[in-house]
């Protein structure tokens, strides 16, 4: 087998296993610098997780949240990508790639109308993601307990299109809840 070559598993957070949480864990703890406090998410559960491995060992990580939210008057459905994590010493073989890749095909099976994230534009736009500058609503956490609700602009959320419907760049959104 050559020592490249990576796979995709998919697991729903209900099956996740104590050994792999904290793979995720100590993966997530090497590439962020926001602290976990040894968990396997940030803020909150998630509703499935793609997750890269090599020769065995987990290289890559991304968290998938299925949910409705409101765009200005319209209940949408979108998958929010989150905790995208890839090993140092794995970078620059496109695993990050393959999970966003991976994850905006379960949008579409799970027909979401689109799928959002917050990150840089730099390394999320090749994917097709686009800044949405909308005012967002979402619960700010700490934890797992709920802080303030937040309005704001963020220079970093980011949208793509899943279906026939169009992103509303002009209306608020409510995330319903923490963000992703």
């Amino acid at each position: 087998m050559d020592d490249r070559e990576i796979t995709i598993e998919r697991v729903e957070e209900l099956r996740l296993d104590k050994a792999i949480e904290v793979q995720i864990s100590e993966l997530l703890g090497t590439v962020f610098t926001t602290e976990f406090n040894g968990r396997s998410f940030f803020q909150n559960r998630h509703h499935c997780r793609l997750m890269a491995f090599q020769n065995g060992e987990l290289v890559g990580h991304l968290a998938i949240a299925y949910r409705a939210i409101q765009m200005g008057c319209q209940r949408v459905d979108i998958v929010g990508i989150g905790e995208v994590a890839v090993a140092v010493k794995a970078r620059k073989q496109g695993i990050a790639t393959e999970l966003v890749r991976c994850a905006i095909e379960e949008g579409k099976v799970a027909e979401a109308d689109f799928a959002a994230l917050f990150g840089e534009e730099a390394l999320y736009a090749k994917a097709g993601f686009v800044k949405a500058n909308n005012r967002i609503t979402f619960s700010e956490m700490e934890g797992a307990r709920t802080n303030a609700v937040i309005h704001e602009n963020n220079p970093h959320f980011m949208v793509k299109q899943l279906s026939k419907l169009q992103w509303d760049f002009e209306v608020p959104v409510d995330l319903a809840g923490f963000p992703f």
